[in-house]
């Protein structure tokens, strides 16, 4: 039978927790690693709905990409989120792993999804992180205009709204990294990136951007990394095929646009 540790072990053979930043929090964050596993449950988050679904579907195991507890947890109670949904997973039975900054960095994982989501063309490390892998360059099949690009990218990622900078260059080679990356810039323009796909982007950073020439786009941090939860499901689903997988079906963007 498989269990929790199997599965664990196969998750860090693809994202392995050397590559995650020095920062992290990133592994088995509650349950058994002894734990026999016949259905896993996918999402970005670990959130109280997504505990709620994982044990409606008899799933003994959710793998995400956010961390359940990112700082040290000073108390577990119903009194915040974070407590409440730990608590449940605990009463549940159902463990919990998270693959963060590993899963980012991992060739195959965040920023690959997110490549591959726009349609990139010789993708290779953007060169950041405190090992060089986080974020990823590659280039356009066909140059855009800073306008025609920010449409395009908020259509492939199926988000509700996309900011964008005009970096005043057509763009035929582009940086993303999911997530909260724009602190990354001079890594994307060292790469000869005319734009760069993130999530999450302060106003002063987009006023960087532009002054440097680049055309920014913030498409927020669901859409950016989001595909990386089919990429758990395919990866486990292959390979322990006696598992059933698949992504949660309640987890969505909580941010809305009128």
């Amino acid at each position: 039978m498989t269990t929790v540790h199997d599965i664990l072990k196969a998750l860090e053979d693809f994202a392995p927790v050397s590559l995650a930043e020095s920062w992290d929090n990133v592994g088995l964050m509650t349950g058994d690693g002894s734990q026999p596993v016949r259905r896993v449950l996918c999402a970005l988050d670990v959130t109280e709905a997504v505990v709620a679904e994982a044990a409606e579907r008899g799933a003994e195991l959710i793998v995400a990409h956010h961390p359940l507890i990112f700082t040290s947890a000073k108390s577990v109670t119903e009194g915040d989120a974070t407590g409440r949904t730990l608590r449940r997973a605990i009463r549940s039975d159902i463990s919990v792993i998270c693959m963060h900054t590993n899963a980012d960095c991992a060739q195959g994982g965040v920023n690959d999804a997110l490549a591959a989501a726009l349609g990139l063309q010789s993708v290779e490390p953007m060169g950041a992180g405190d090992n060089g892998l986080l974020g990823r360059v590659g280039d356009l099949t066909a140059p855009m205009q800073p306008a025609a690009f920010a449409a395009f990218v908020k259509q492939a990622l199926g988000a509700g709204g996309a900011r964008y900078t005009d970096g005043g260059r057509e763009i035929s080679r582009v940086a993303v990294g999911g997530g909260a990356c724009g602190k990354l810039m001079d890594f994307a323009l060292d790469k000869g990136a005319q734009a760069f796909v993130i999530g999450d982007c302060s106003y002063d950073l987009m006023q960087r951007a532009q002054s440097l020439g680049l055309t920014l786009v913030d498409a927020g941090h669901f859409p950016t990394e989001d595909p990386i939860a089919a990429v758990f499901a395919e990866r486990i689903g292959a390979a322990f095929p006696e598992v059933e997988t698949c992504v949660s079906a309640v987890h969505k963007d909580c941010i809305r646009f009128v």
